[in-house]
């Protein structure tokens, strides 16, 4: 039973950090402007931007891995490594 629960929990929390990222990644540019001051010059915004995109596209790939490796069964009824990554999953 407590398994079970394990697993859909984890399942929902990777698909959520999925999703807020896709969203993060769509919003590019508003989140960009945020960080930056209110007068900044094109190549900040740029180095930014770039600083961004790395971050989201290497966050996908480690979603993609632990994804992976969830549903290749390699750390699914595991319960130690349920809860871990649930843990650390919202960072």
């Amino acid at each position: 039973m407590f398994i079970g629960s394990l697993v859909a929990s984890r399942f929902l929390g990777l698909i959520a950090h999925f999703v807020v990222t896709v969203v993060i990644f769509l919003s590019k540019d508003a989140n960009v402007k945020a960080c930056l001051p209110i007068q900044y010059t094109e190549s900040e915004f740029s180095s930014k931007d770039k600083e961004l995109i790395v971050g989201l596209s290497l966050t996908l790939v480690f979603l993609g891995l632990e994804f992976g490796g969830f549903i290749g069964g390699c750390s699914m009824f595991n319960g130690t490594a349920g809860i871990l990554c649930i843990l650390f999953d919202g960072r």
